[in-house]
């Protein structure tokens, strides 16, 4: 079952990237070409069994969000906030992180305004403030007050997950797989795939680039980062994880995953990504106790 979801998952991310030029010819604004939020219920957790609660607060603009609250069985060890990518709603997402509820830790998994039942409409700017407030929201909520927060971005939630975390001081550490260095690189990468879309490369200087998460990298240092990447990714390129690499700040680390296409590290290298991803929260919030 968890394997039906994890593939399901990554056929709508492959298919809604790799069709996102063509979509982005009907969209009224550049930025539109980041964002394709519908309400459909893709994965209950109740009928598989998941504890889980469905949690409200305020973005920072005022919009209301929604997001899932996923228990750990165990004694926490911290919570992890989970920033999920441009498509769909949080109910085909959360499942990429269901594992870290099994290695000891709460996860709260966020719908951006107008993803799901979250008010508002998707921007840069509007992403960034959602994922400010649910990390403030899952710092107070915190159910042992003696530990902390930590961000896992994937895809345009990595690119959230790294201006978020350089904002925040709050967050202890960082994991960022398969995001882009900014929209207005991303929307280059994407168009020129197509020979359709060529001619719509002349309107890429008009995507927002207040937001680029290369620009804020450098922040989140003294704080741990963990960047993952496939080398195999078609969607957004490798070289993209390695420029945000270079542009961070020690402690910093790389892993690129051999033959992993868009957020397949997890299929590809299995367990040991699971166990990497927990060792290096866990880490890193012991050092905040």
């Amino acid at each position: 079952m968890a394997r039906t979801i994890y593939d399901g998952v990554m056929k709508s991310f492959a298919k809604k990237w790799g069709t996102a030029a063509g979509l982005f010819l009907a969209g009224c604004s550049p930025n539109r070409f980041f964002y394709y939020p519908n309400r459909v219920l893709y994965v209950d957790p109740d009928q598989m069994g998941i504890p889980a609660q469905v949690v409200h607060f305020p973005s920072l603009n005022g919009k209301t969000l929604y997001a899932l609250f996923l228990p750990t069985k165990q004694t926490p060890r911290g919570t992890i906030v989970h920033f999920h990518g441009n498509f769909g709603n949080v109910s085909n997402h959360f499942p990429l992180a269901l594992f870290l509820t099994k290695a000891g830790f709460d996860v709260l998994a966020v719908d951006y305004q107008g993803y799901g039942a979250s008010e508002g409409q998707p921007t840069p700017k509007n992403v960034i403030e959602d994922g400010i407030a649910a990390v403030r929201y899952a710092q107070t909520h915190l159910r042992d007050p003696k530990t902390g927060v930590c961000v896992f971005g994937q895809s345009l939630g990595g690119a959230v997950g790294i201006v978020v975390t350089a904002k925040e001081p709050e967050v202890k550490a960082a994991v960022i797989e398969a995001s882009f260095t900014g929209y207005r690189a991303m929307g280059w990468a994407a168009m020129s795939r197509h020979i359709l879309t060529w001619p719509m490369l002349v309107l890429t200087p008009f995507l927002s680039y207040a937001y680029d998460p290369v620009k804020f990298i450098a922040e989140i240092s003294p704080r741990p980062l963990l960047l993952i990447h496939g080398d195999a990714d078609r969607i957004v390129p490798v070289v993209m994880s390695r420029r945000l690499f270079a542009a961070a700040r020690e402690p910093k680390t790389l892993w690129i995953v051999p033959g992993a296409g868009h957020l397949e590290c997890g299929q590809v290298a299995g367990k040991s990504y699971q166990e990497r991803i927990s060792d290096f929260f866990g880490k890193a919030l012991e050092k905040k106790q």
